[in-house]
């Protein structure tokens, strides 16, 4: 019988001592808490790990146990490299090291809309989050989850289901955060304080400014925000302040999708950030602009200015609105 990427996913993590644990570009709490999970269960079988991403935790998730040697060297050469929440090498980076230093490559995804790539690909469009696979692996190898991992596993959770409102909460993802709770000590009301309930005053009057510029589209079935640099300065924001604005565009009555436009950090081009109410799919419209994601939530980079990039991505989602 033919092994399956996930039969092949174990048997390389279980097997593998030097393992490098990463994530695509920007890791949010989906990628960062499986990466703290999965790190956390191989040192507690002896293994020898790196958290690797040249890009830092957003504020509000370095509270993430491990994340302190999170490092933007991959270090090496490893055995084994596990890429967490990536559907697509591209974003990983250009830095992203060649296997000389990474070793075989174990990619553990579950979006719909992706370019597998590594050695073994293992991708379950039906989990709820990556780390309801890690739950999954940790189970057949027998590892018992650690208190660190249980928390990773569980910011992973709340974070894409979005604390359990979104499409793609399911009864695992219930049974899992059930058992986080019950018998490994996980604190909701914790995690929350820490991921929403701690809100700088800068990220709230630069949303203030952007929701005065929000502006309806296709008859008020697409919300734009645009957030600039100006706006970020007069806020006495930083740019990850303005991580999630985009749900605010999405929450409008009559809305479809919310896009969140905004310049890109580095290299010139537009940051683009779609999400949908779940008649349009946000990852099909991202994948053919060198982008992807979720039905719900998706993203891409338009190597153009907002105003065209605004044109782009206008045109690309009204011809998937529903008529």
């Amino acid at each position: 019988m033919t092994a399956t990427p996930f039969d092949e996913a174990v048997a390389r993590i279980g097997d593998a001592r030097k393992v490098m644990v990463t994530c695509h570009l920007g890791p949010d709490g989906d990628s960062l808490g499986s990466m703290v999970a999965l790190g956390s269960l191989l040192r507690a079988h002896g293994r020898e790990v790196v958290l690797f991403n040249p890009d830092p935790a957003p504020r509000n998730l370095r509270f993430l146990p491990l994340l302190d040697t999170l490092q933007k060297q991959p270090g090496g050469p490893h055995d084994l490299t596990v890429v967490v929440d990536c559907g697509d090498v591209q974003l990983l980076g250009p830095r992203f090291p060649g296997r000389d230093v990474t070793g075989p490559l174990v990619v553990i995804d579950h979006h719909a809309a992706s370019r597998p790539f590594g050695d073994v690909y293992l991708c379950d469009p039906g989990a709820a989050s990556v780390g309801v696979v890690v739950a999954r692996i940790a189970a057949c190898l027998g590892w018992e989850l650690t208190p660190d991992a249980a928390t990773g596993i569980f910011v992973s959770l709340v974070s894409d289901t979005g604390s359990f409102r979104y499409a793609n909460t399911n009864a695992e993802a219930f049974q899992l955060a059930s058992s986080l709770v019950a018998d490994r000590g996980v604190d909701p009301w914790g995690v929350a304080q820490k991921l929403g309930e701690e809100v700088p005053l800068p990220r709230y009057r630069l949303l203030a400014a952007a929701l005065g510029a929000l502006v309806l589209e296709h008859g008020g079935k697409i919300a734009v925000l645009v957030v600039t640099d100006e706006m970020v300065r007069a806020a006495g924001a930083k740019w990850e302040h303005s991580e999630g604005l985009v749900n605010y565009a999405r929450a409008v009555e009559g809305v479809e999708v919310g896009v969140l436009l905004a310049p890109a950090a580095a290299g010139g081009g537009t940051r683009v950030s779609l999400r949908s109410k779940g008649r349009v799919d946000a990852g099909a419209i991202c994948a053919p602009l060198g982008g992807g994601g979720h039905r719900g939530a998706a993203g891409c980079l338009l190597p153009v200015g907002v105003a065209d990039a605004r044109k782009t991505i206008l045109d690309a989602i009204g011809a998937a609105l529903p008529v």
